[in-house]
């Protein structure tokens, strides 16, 4: 039997780098529509947490291929296809992200989860555009 295929996203950003969120939100999503087998996790750290707060991902959007791409209906996707957001619970007061407003598929977590993922086989990935 083979063993199952996980991967490990980090996104360290939002707002400030729209390429980089929909890049691996493209990423993410196409692994899961192409292999529904596959593990996707992603584990937001620094601004990347704020991703994680309700109507945030509405507001990033930018043009690619001659269309408008809005990382709300990235998450909206990426929800469908059951992928989790890590959200890192030592960024979220610098970031004014509260337990209360995230998304429904965010889970808080503490960096540590981050070496835990790592150590169950999850293989890790990140963009730096």
């Amino acid at each position: 039997m083979e063993a199952p295929k996980k991967f490990l996203f980090t996104l360290s950003h939002s707002t400030t780098n729209p390429m980089e969120v929909i890049g691996i939100l493209k990423i993410a999503s196409n692994m899961k529509a192409f292999d529904d087998s596959v593990e996707v996790a992603i584990f937001l750290l620094g601004e990347g947490v704020k991703l994680a707060k309700k109507g945030v991902g509405s507001t990033i959007q930018m043009e690619m291929e001659g269309n408008m791409v809005n990382v709300g209906e990235l998450l909206d996707v990426i929800k469908e296809f059951d992928v989790k957001f890590y959200v890192c619970h030592a960024f979220m007061p610098g970031f004014g992200v509260t337990k209360e407003e995230l998304i429904e598929n965010a889970e808080v977590r503490s960096s540590s989860y981050l070496g835990e993922l790592l150590l169950a086989g999850y293989v890790p990935f990140s963009l730096s555009m």
